[in-house]
């Protein structure tokens, strides 16, 4: 009933505004003209070619330039903020996010729900994307199984990203900044053409540093530092009229506070509580995700160096049937994290570090036709080849300080009394296409299909550390084992789209989407069983399977002033990836739920009742239920874990005139974070729903060329934990952070 009070609230403030917006349109058009209320078609390449949103018959939410330097799009989580049906935890450190997209979630040392794709590159390992987002032109974000054309991963969505295109238009600008926590930061680029109609190049950077906001009461010292640079260089050949290169290369390093997990309070319980029942049980139980849990004070600085390089060339070559374009990648991502274990309090007792590298080498060839035909089509194939190391290690907590993992000469500080290593290799290979046919000039019929087929393998490189060292570690699981296995599907997708007119249309779709399955590190099964012998964990994952149903409609009318799209889905989900977690061996799993089911709406609109007055909203519901988990029978029924079940945003923004030359902006924005549950017996409650609310005010040219923003997040300092994990571990959210920037364009 309160969701339901909630969208009669939206609902009734949206028909208000549309009614008001309907007497202030015919003012302004007896005024001046109907280009004073008309909004500018948003243009989209979610189906692999340009088209208006407002035609595409999947749900996309779009972030223009505008809209990305107006509501302080900086980092992912600040337009999955903005998105409905899409969350996003950041917790433990840079590379680590879980992003959830209508029920289904990312889990510890798994993949993405969603594909992710910068300049027509697709990224190839998922601890990429929490990156400084900087020189952007346009963000889309797709709902629903996009494997079809984004790849095996993409069973939630995709996220396409676009960066600004050098040309032949000299083009610079900047950014300066300062906030709370001592931050400072910086962004520059410049592009422009090195070859007039031919040669063209761009080179954009970033620079954010800050001492933090949460404060380690034991250290005296703040936990959540960070140090971020980036340098992204483009360079664009047209060499003919039908053949063009486009060369991307860019390097991140980011180092940063981590792991500054705390203990929530226990409490005493009136039963059992399992947080894993086939691992163990206890008579206690965690307090509740809303508990900010005691304060930070473990008597190790966690810290975490991420490391990014990527580079690729994509090709365009027309051709009489169409656009034959190749991408070829690699991509290196290279991670270190060091820092106190649990408990993760100030008393002496362990240690853990890790380190993680990656090395992926891909490759795309796929035909694309004209969009000016009746029937379109996209055939291609994909290749991917990828090398991932791991080196995880717990110590004995005997000072500051902690060497690297497996590192044990005589007397070291914190010594490694565990060692897990393993040496993974994925190659991956694909096939795909898609045909779009336009039974009448209003009615189009699309139908899409991909198979994936992946091999792995996983090599435990762990080694019994010589006698000489003090102490001496035992690896976990045997050295020198090795196993693999294949995973496979086929994704198809069937739309049928009816354009009401040039801005209103109803669709919908079937499809299926595939995660690939994958190896938990050699040992923590034996780790599992000695803990419980009846424990049903597994050395591997299985592949997940989706099979959704969706039915949509967009709307815009009074010349784009009012625009409204909405959506309903319903999904089968199977072999749910879940991610658990094992205090006593520091083991992180990943398992299995077998059945699931995922149903919900999601909803989104614009008011523009005057130029430069928008009043814009969304709202997303999602029932995420377990049917069957073969692990936790006493799971079945309750709601997913990760899942909020029903949010939304609501905001305005004004930009008014104060003098011939200089322009005032005003924005608010408010999110509603629903109710969230964080392990599937739900038996520690669920995170509260709750507000943040952001500000923004700028001052600046009618032209564009400078402005000054003083802004707000989480205005009003609420304090919640960005991630719960089952047994008590709570990751503070950031507090309330404010800041100005200046920004400049030349």
């Amino acid at each position: 009933m309160k969701h339901l009070r909630t969208l009669l609230t939206i609902g009734t403030a949206l028909g208000s505004s549309i009614f008001a917006l309907q007497g202030a349109h015919a003012q302004a058009v007896n005024e001046t003209s109907s280009s004073a209320v008309e909004a500018s078609e948003i243009v989209v390449t979610a189906r692999g070619r340009t088209e208006a949103l407002q035609n595409v018959p999947i749900s996309v939410s779009s972030f223009s330039e505008k809209t990305i330097k107006d509501a302080g799009i900086e980092r992912p989580a600040d337009f999955i903020g903005l998105t409905p049906n899409i969350s996003i935890a950041e917790s433990q450190q840079p590379g680590v996010s879980f992003i959830t997209v209508r029920g289904i979630s990312q889990v510890r040392n798994g993949e993405s729900p969603v594909a992710v794709v910068v300049d027509g590159v697709l990224q190839t390992v998922s601890n990429q994307f929490n990156s400084e987002l900087f020189d952007l032109q346009q963000i889309e974000v797709l709902k629903g199984p996009q494997g079809a054309l984004y790849g095996r991963n993409a069973i939630g969505g995709a996220i396409v990203i676009t960066t600004r295109e050098p040309s032949n238009e000299f083009f610079g600008s900047g950014t300066i900044g300062i906030g709370n926590g001592g931050q400072h930061k910086a962004q520059a680029g410049v592009s422009g053409p090195l070859i007039q109609d031919k040669l063209f190049g761009s080179i954009s950077g970033s620079f954010k540093d800050r001492e933090g906001y949460l404060k380690n009461i034991f250290l005296n010292k703040k936990v959540d530092f960070l140090r971020d640079t980036a340098v992204r260089s483009r360079l664009i050949y047209a060499a003919s009229d039908d053949l063009k290169f486009d060369y991307r290369i860019s390097y991140n390093r980011t180092f940063s506070g981590a792991l500054y997990f705390t203990r929530n309070n226990v409490v005493a319980a009136t039963g059992a509580y399992q947080f894993y029942p086939s691992v163990r049980s206890t008579s206690s139980r965690p307090g509740s995700p809303d508990d900010y849990g005691p304060p930070l004070n473990s008597n190790v600085d966690g810290t975490a160096l991420r490391k990014l390089f990527s580079t690729s060339l994509k090709i365009d070559y027309e051709t009489p049937i169409g656009t034959l374009t190749s991408t070829s990648s690699y991509d290196w991502v290279n991670e270190l994290t060091l820092a106190d274990a649990s408990p993760y309090t100030s008393a002496a007792q362990t240690t853990q570090t890790s380190g993680f590298s990656w090395h992926a080498k891909s490759t795309e060839l796929r035909l694309t036709s004209s969009s000016e035909q009746p029937l379109r089509y996209i055939v291609g194939a994909y290749y991917l080849d990828l090398d991932r190391e791991s080196n995880r290690a717990n110590g004995i907590d005997t000072g500051p300080g902690i060497v690297l993992p497996g590192y044990n000469p005589a007397g070291t500080v914190n010594p490694s009394t565990s060692n897990t290593a393993d040496d993974n290799h994925q190659k991956s290979y694909a096939v795909f296409g898609q045909l779009n046919y336009d039974l009448t000039d209003q009615l189009e019929l699309s139908g899409a299909l991909r198979y994936d087929h992946d091999k792995r393998n996983s090599l435990n490189t762990g080694k019994v550390k010589d006698a000489a060292s003090l102490p001496a570690y035992n690896p976990v699981g045997t050295p020198g084992t090795f196993r693999k296995a294949t995973f496979d599907a086929w994704q198809p997708k069937a739309t049928l789209r009816y354009k009401i007119d040039t801005g209103s249309s109803v669709y919908a779709s079937y499809s299926k989407g595939f995660r690939s399955g994958g190896f938990n590190q050699d040992g923590v099964r034996a780790v599992a069983l000695r803990l419980n012998p009846a424990s049903l964990v597994t050395d591997d994952y299985k592949k997940e399977i989706s099979t959704s149903y969706e039915a949509g409609w967009k709307a815009q009318f009074l010349n784009r002033a009012v625009t409204i799209n909405g959506a309903a889905f319903y999904t089968r989900f199977r072999d749910s990836q879940y991610f658990v977690f094992i205090p006593e061996a520091s083991a992180q799993i990943i398992t299995n739920i077998d059945k699931a089911t995922m149903k919900g709406f999601e909803v989104d609109f614009n008011v523009r009742p005057v130029k430069g007055w928008d009043i814009y909203g969304n709202a997303g519901y999602t029932d995420a239920t377990i049917k069957k988990y073969g692990a936790s029978p006493a799971s079945v029924g309750r709601t997913m874990p990760y899942v909020p079940k029903f949010g939304y945003n609501l905001g305005t923004q004004y930009a008014f005139p104060i003098t011939e030359n200089r322009n005032l902006t005003a924005r608010v924005d408010m999110h509603h974070k629903g109710r969230q549950f964080w392990e599937t017996l739900n038996t520690a409650g669920a995170r509260s729903a709750f507000n943040l609310y952001d500000a923004r005010l700028s001052f600046g040219a009618a032209d564009g060329k400078w402005q000054v923003t003083a802004w707000t997040k989480n205005a009003f300092d609420k304090k919640y934990n960005s991630e719960f994990v089952a047994g008590g571990f709570a990751y503070p959210a950031e507090p309330r952070t404010f800041g100005a920037d200046v920004d400049f364009r030349f």
